[in-house]
């Protein structure tokens, strides 16, 4: 991640916000870096479930 990345605010409740102050402070990340890591591997589980469920349907039997 670069000063040059698109960025956008986002509110957060604050019992979130120390959530991943938390976080990334166990990680020892900034704050910015622990989101991004965090919703990458969210999208990555998303497509991974997606890409599963596609394969599983594609392997069922048609119907006769």
């Amino acid at each position: 991640m670069s000063r040059t990345d698109p960025q956008f605010k986002l509110r957060v409740p604050p019992e979130l916000r120390a959530t991943i102050e938390q976080s990334a402070s166990a990680s020892r990340r900034l704050m910015n870096a622990e989101v991004v890591i965090r919703l990458e591997a969210s999208y990555a589980q998303d497509n991974a479930a997606k890409e599963g469920t596609h394969d599983r349907d594609e392997r069922k039997p048609r119907p006769v």
